[in-house]
């Protein structure tokens, strides 16, 4: 009893402990609010929130790679603080500038007849998106700068502010006045965590600009940017080709499809955010054996989880829609985008290792790569061969395939490891990964019945049991020392 006792004054010390748990909180209410606002919208209504989002959630990416580089300078260069100081001052100003840029587009669109997304009304909506997009680039900004500090009380706030007003208004508002309050209420939040940052700042935010610095910035910026635009336009790419070529209701049921299946990854990002600066220190800082074992540790314990996950939810969404049978026919896409998110989790650790070595252009050419692929393969399934709108999702699945293989070819050559194609195969995509992962794919597309999904179950669990057990003993550590992924 005194052991059990002794762990739980442990878990309640440990910071690292508390930010998983106001993580974990946060998203069973985001997940709360994605299964009544699918509800209360509709799937006409849940078309043009997704579509909304679809918009922010580029514009987010368009941030040139500003925040990425001034993540990995001050992850790097931490002890330096009057050199940090400096890189924050510059790239605040080169926001101020990229935010005049998006405004005057949003300004073109409004007043010069773009009609961007015209079946889904949204220059409606575009100037309160503006404003969401702007204090995104700057929020963004200041949740590296505060998570490099291990300030976690304000990156708690700023991750749970959305998620926790729009709990407040979706059993107020229905249809498009629920459309409308969800709108207003992230420009309200985001702006009100904007407010948050400034006053609770552990260095000073004041814009400042040297040119020398920006361009170290930009230069490191820029392939960062490349790398990570390209990598997220993968997936915004075909959500984008199933919004262009289907129905608005039919992309209400494939926003309702990812928008689930990215929520059983929510909780290992979160532990996976923390531990990036770490990894990044670590790995620029580090021989390359113990780069090896660290690599190895984190990657068994990351993936491993996440094939679990993604497992257990294939197998209990049918029951999960018998409460919202409206949604009945978003069975399919939720599957197939479940395995095609948790396919990129493979790749886990070997972009942090290259952005460390300074590799960040070879990142930009893989995914930039890999974002051309999806883009071809899209147009052909959607615009050719006019698949059902289930399925566009399969060029996303085989192109994060050959990104992760490519990701582990670099990834090992960088490690003096061996690149044959069979040890990079058993490395970023093993057996007792695969054969789970394999079956429930062909079980998918040959329709069989549900209750066949706990077939690969069964499997997942019957070839991972001793790696199961090996995470076990790693998140026991991690309650009880702080320090194995505090920051």
């Amino acid at each position: 009893m005194s052991g059990k006792l002794e762990i739980f004054k442990k878990m309640a010390s440990n910071k690292v402990m508390h930010y998983l748990f106001s993580r974990y909180a946060t998203y069973f209410i985001q997940f709360v609010n994605s299964l009544f606002i699918a509800v209360f919208l509709g799937p006409y209504y849940l078309g043009i929130w997704g579509f909304i989002n679809l918009v922010i959630q580029y514009l987010a990416q368009i941030n040139l790679g500003i925040t990425y580089s001034v993540n990995a300078i001050a992850s790097v260069h931490k002890n330096k603080e009057w050199y940090v100081s400096k890189v924050i001052g510059t790239s605040i100003t080169m926001l101020l500038v990229l935010s005049l840029f998006v405004i005057f587009f949003f300004f073109a669109n409004q007043f010069f007849g773009i009609n961007i997304g015209d079946k889904y009304h949204f220059s409606t909506y575009a100037p309160l998106v503006c404003i969401i997009a702007v204090l995104a680039y700057f929020n963004g900004l200041f949740v590296n700068i505060f998570r490099i500090y291990g300030k976690l009380l304000e990156v708690i706030v700023n991750q749970s502010i959305v998620a926790v007003s729009m709990l407040g208004i979706i059993f107020v508002f229905k249809g498009e006045h629920l459309l409308w309050a969800l709108v207003i209420v992230n420009s309200i939040a985001v702006f009100l965590s904007f407010l948050f940052f400034l006053f609770r700042t552990p260095v000073k935010l004041i814009p400042s600009f040297n040119w020398r610095l920006a361009k170290t910035i930009q230069i490191k910026g820029w392939h960062l940017f490349v790398y990570n635009t390209s990598f997220y336009l993968i997936m915004l790419s075909t959500r984008s080709f199933v919004s262009g070529f289907y129905s608005v209701s039919q992309f209400g049921f494939f926003t309702f499809s990812f928008s689930l299946s990215n929520a059983i990854l929510m909780f290992l990002q979160s532990i996976s955010f923390l531990i990036f600066p770490k990894l990044l220190n670590r790995f620029a800082n580090t021989s390359n054996e113990r780069i090896i074992e660290i690599l190895e540790l984190v990657r068994n314990a990351y993936i491993t989880l996440s094939h679990a996950l993604v497992h257990f939810a294939i197998l209990l969404f049918p029951l999960f829609l018998l409460l919202f049978p409206k949604y009945q026919s978003a069975t399919d896409a939720f599957r197939i985008i479940s395995l095609t998110v948790v396919l990129y989790t493979n790749s886990f650790g070997y972009q942090g290792l290259l952005i460390a070595r300074g590799k960040e252009k070879k990142l930009g050419f893989i995914a930039f790569g890999a974002l051309c692929l999806n883009v071809l393969i899209a147009t052909i399934l959607s615009v050719y061969l006019k698949v059902p709108y289930t399925l566009v999702i399969l060029s996303t699945l085989f192109t994060y395939f050959v990104y992760v293989y490519t990701l582990g070819v670099y990834g090992r050559k960088e490690l003096f490891l061996t690149t044959t194609f069979f040890s990079i195969i058993d490395d970023i995509f093993p057996m007792r990964l695969f054969i789970p992962f394999f079956t429930s794919l062909c079980f998918i597309i040959f329709s069989v019945p549900n209750i066949s999904f706990v077939i690969p179950l069964v499997l997942f669990f019957w070839l991972n049991r001793k790696k199961l057990l090996e995470i076990k003993k790693v998140m026991q550590n991690v309650i009880g020392d702080p320090n194995v992924i505090d920051i």
